[in-house]
């Protein structure tokens, strides 16, 4: 009873210790790494939120900047801002720049005003042209009320506030103005100067194009956080908040700032907030932005998690102690048996283990001890077969590469025995046989070669086709001609192309195109370089520079149907036993080895007319590599 109770105390000490202890260690850890997670994840929400913030506004001005490049690049239009007479052709642009404004406001939801302002003086002011004046003190006509007070005399420009905060000299700046909402309040945009080109002319013409308030609020704010975006150096120009209108960014924030990042709880309207402060500059215009997002309730859901977490530890931890203490009296007298079971098999009397009877835990030990003792062995011997039968792996594979290599000899020893043959009939006087054997020897040269090769050169492939209708031309005389037509700037020695690419379509073009033809056939090979329209492109902006090559024949051609049935069937699934003809499948394959290789830009594609000829083009990328 006394080392019964020996037992006991030590199990309450022990248990306890092991319980609390680990407990609390793996609950500091898991409540760090849990605050860690809970910090990253929404620091990845706020930075999600940001870079969308930043792909809008890119996205804005990136529109704004290229819808004002139908007004600014016309020539016309810049020389009618740099004449000094006004006559009809200059009215003329005059109203076509008006109509092209027009046009751009009514499509445009993002803009909200666009003019344009010029110090020529025989240009007339209009709804969207402003003519300036020639000094800076002068009204500006109908539409003085848009002046910023009187400027510099000798710059009529500098009445206005857009043109005080930029470059004059600048061909476009982004800036931010003020712009009247109604008669007792204005809104701060934000606002794009494009400079025209008047050459060496004194006159000068700016467009000023304002994007809506409006228009980024209700792109932007689809999420509750607070959001602030500036240029650099100027208040905010827009914000979540109606009342934070022309906000000073925070300090951290400075005028030479490039690739600015920045992650960290901040005040913002006298709340702490997880806030991410990134930068991007917008196309073609050298001014950064700066976009702010904040979440205000990052913190307080990550305490509110942190609590909840305690309190589960501390459930965690009085249940089992609780628990432990009932049960202790009851267990401490079966730990005691098993303290005197192990001590017995300690001395070698494994018996006594084996009879301790009953379907307890640990019955359970004892045999999960000898099925993993069992286990033990069974994986040793997997061990060993496994590395006899690695073994034999390795035996077969160097017999798999001595009889590779043995059987590479079989294409060098065919072609020797072809020159060979060459040589003797040279000898003998069979020049006709002699030329065969040559162009034969090459066409299997150039076989052996790009065996295992993924490209060869374009100029390898030319030969190769050159090879293949010099033997035709010894097989059909004067039926066959050929030419070949290489553009300039396509250099063959530099661009790789698929093996034996071209020559199946050449052989081809004889067997239907010429082969069945009375009179002399026509083979020609032209490869250049074309802008061509990727697939789904609607406009000029998504073409790319295409190599094309077109086997041309002039045979009998193909129907309309047929020419349609062939193009199809380049892009179903093919195989050699499909009864579509071996000369069908010869195209599939080469048009879906480009496709596979390539890409899906590019491939084959088939123009016929019956008694007229066969055209097959292939359409490559402009560079190999």
């Amino acid at each position: 009873m006394k080392r019964r109770g020996r037992v006991g105390r030590q199990m309450y000490r022990i248990l306890l210790l092991t319980l609390i202890i680990p407990i609390g260690i793996i609950g500091t850890i898991a409540a760090v790494l849990l605050l860690r997670q809970m910090n990253n994840r929404y620091e990845e929400q706020v930075k999600a939120d940001n870079i969308r913030v930043k792909s809008i506004l890119f996205d804005v001005t990136s529109s704004l900047y290229t819808n004002l490049e139908p007004i600014v690049s016309v020539q016309s239009y810049r020389d009618m801002f740099s004449q000094v007479d006004f006559d009809d052709h200059a009215r003329y642009q005059y109203n076509q720049v008006i109509n092209t404004i027009t046009s751009l406001k009514r499509s445009t939801a993002g803009i909200s005003t666009i003019n344009i302002y010029t110090n020529n003086p025989v240009i007339p002011t209009d709804n969207y042209i402003i003519n300036v004046g020639t000094t800076g003190l002068e009204e500006a006509g109908d539409v003085a009320e848009v002046a910023a007070g009187s400027g510099d005399i000798n710059d009529p420009f500098s009445r206005y506030e857009w043109y005080r905060k930029i470059d004059p000299n600048a061909w476009d700046s982004y800036t931010c103005t003020h712009v009247p909402l109604n008669e007792y309040e204005d809104a701060f945009e934000l606002t794009l100067v494009r400079r025209f080109n008047t050459g060496e002319s004194e006159n000068r013409a700016y467009v000023v194009a304002t994007v809506s308030t409006n228009y980024l609020r209700n792109r932007l704010i689809t999420t509750d956080n607070y959001m602030l975006a500036s240029l650099s150096g100027e208040p905010a120009f827009f914000s979540s908040e109606y009342d934070d209108r022309e906000k000073e960014m925070p300090d951290i924030i400075s005028e030479n700032t490039e690739n600015f990042n920045y992650t960290g709880n901040m005040m913002l309207d006298g709340k702490m907030a997880l806030t991410y402060v990134s930068s991007f500059v917008p196309y073609k215009v050298d001014k950064r932005f700066f976009v702010l997002v904040g979440d205000y309730k990052a913190n307080d859901s990550v305490r509110d998690i942190l609590r909840r977490f305690i309190f589960v530890m501390i459930l965690a931890i009085a249940g089992p102690v609780i628990s432990i203490v009932l049960y202790s009296r009851y267990f401490t007298g079966r730990v005691y048996t098993l303290r005197e079971a192990m001590h017995r098999a300690s001395t070698g009397d494994y018996d006594i283990i084996e009879s301790i009877s009953g379907d307890d835990e640990l019955s359970d030990t004892f045999n999960d001890l000898k099925l993993t003792t069992e286990q033990i062995r069974e994986n040793e011997s997997k061990y060993y077969e496994a590395r006899i039968r690695e073994q034999e792996l390795v035996n077969m594979q160097q017999n798999m590469e001595f009889k590779m290599l043995a059987g590479q000899i079989n294409p060098h020893f065919l072609y020797n025995t072809l020159e060979a043959i060459r040589m003797q009939a040279i000898r003998g006087g069979d020049r006709d046989v002699a030329t065969s054997v040559k162009y034969l020897a090459k066409i299997m040269h150039y076989v052996l070669e790009s065996t295992g090769t993924s490209t060869s050169k374009l100029s390898d492939e030319l030969k190769h086709v050159e090879s293949y209708l010099q033997i035709q031309r010894l097989r059909f005389g004067e039926k066959v001609a050929w030419n070949f037509y290489i553009s300039d700037d396509v250099d063959t020695d530099k661009y790789r192309i698929l093996p034996l690419l071209i020559q199946p379509i050449v052989e081809n073009a004889i067997s239907h195109g010429l082969k069945e033809m009375d009179k002399n056939g026509h083979i020609s090979i032209v490869a250049e370089y074309e802008n061509r329209n990727t697939n789904g492109a609607s406009d000029g902006e998504a073409e790319e520079r295409q190599l094309i090559i077109t086997i041309n024949d002039d045979g009998k051609g193909m129907t309309e149907e047929e020419v349609m049935a062939l193009n199809k069937s380049l892009d179903e699934k093919r195989n050699d036993s499909d009864g579509r003809g071996a000369a069908s499948i010869g195209l599939y394959n080469i048009h879906q080895r480009i496709k596979l290789h390539y890409g899906e830009n590019y491939g084959m594609t088939i123009r016929s007319q019956e008694g007229r000829g066969t055209s097959v083009e292939l359409r490559l990328p402009e560079s190999s590599e």
